[in-house]
């Protein structure tokens, strides 16, 4: 009603509209804070939560207020992505930095150098290897999860989709791009047994 009074538009939901960018009251001590360009979708689209975890109702699925920016379901705060300003109820896209966009693929820093360590998980966690390019690090784990598979292991893997690489392309660093030998020993081993 506060919105109404003060805006003259009504919502179902808990809106307050400010200069450019909305509240979105989930309690009265938690306001979160939108771009403008979400307006419509959350006007339509409550947020519930469950065990911690913000999702919304949409066509019969429960989707992760996360997912809207590109963050994985298994994302960590902190090592995955943070907030710039530090305040995880502002869900501006410009407070959004996304550090690991790929499945098992992980930005480490040393010396100043940047390099994406690929790590599969099994029967514990296996390192696939370090890249120097995030998005071949992403394809290096996608050929772990198609050794694995080839090897018998029976696990629904999630894959990366690498956007900018024309079939082509994506085919040869596929081929190219190098697995650790430890890894491919341990399949191996997989398969004598």
């Amino acid at each position: 009603m506060l919105n109404f009074r003060d805006n003259h538009i009504y919502f179902k939901n808990p809106i307050y509209l400010r200069n450019n960018y909305f509240v979105y009251y989930l309690s009265p001590f938690e306001e979160f804070k939108f771009d403008i360009d979400d307006l419509f979708y959350y006007s339509s689209h409550k947020i519930m939560r469950r065990q911690g975890h913000l999702f919304v109702n949409d066509y019969g699925m429960q989707i992760s207020i996360l997912s809207r920016y590109g963050i994985k379901n298994y994302a960590v705060a902190g090592r995955d992505y943070y907030f710039a300003n530090e305040d995880p109820f502002d869900l501006r896209y410009s407070n959004i930095i996304i550090v690991n966009r790929y499945y098992g693929v992980t930005k480490i820093t040393s010396h100043n150098i940047v390099k994406y360590k690929v790590q599969i998980h099994i029967n514990g966690i296996y390192t696939v290897g370090t890249y120097r390019q995030e998005e071949n690090a992403a394809i290096a784990y996608n050929k772990a999860v198609d050794l694995a598979k080839q090897s018998g292991i029976n696990k629904n893997f999630q894959t990366n989709y690498i956007e900018g690489y024309s079939p082509r392309e994506y085919a040869d660093i596929y081929s190219q791009i190098k697995i650790s030998k430890k890894y491919l020993n341990y399949l191996k081993g997989l398969a004598a047994d």
